[in-house]
């Protein structure tokens, strides 16, 4: 049962869905019944939880690559873009108001 876990962590299987209490029952279980050692069974809790840490911040990373392919391709014009073209017009302005004002 340990190495079937262990593989199941190194394959990425079951690392987002489980929760860090029920990581921590799995281990235990197998540390009552003497399938691991307690030093073990912590060196695994630990093993999993930065596996799935891992995980979840690679999904979240490929989520925001989507989400921003996919407002690119709607071309959608993100806020700090906007803000800058503002700006730009803004700046245009003031210089026409003081040409206007030379004249």
């Amino acid at each position: 049962m340990f190495e079937l876990l262990r593989k199941a962590v190194v394959l990425g299987l079951g690392a987002i869905d489980l929760s860090e209490k029920k990581i921590k029952e799995l281990v235990n279980d197998l540390v009552k019944r003497g399938e691991i050692k307690k030093s073990e069974g912590a060196k695994l809790i630990d093993e999993v939880l930065k596996k799935a840490e891992k995980s979840k911040t690679e999904i979240e990373k490929k989520i925001q690559e989507g989400i921003r392919t996919a407002l690119q391709k709607v071309d959608i014009v993100q806020k700090k873009d906007l803000d800058a073209k503002i700006k730009n017009l803004e700046k245009k302005l003031e210089q026409l108001k003081k040409k206007v004002e030379k004249e």
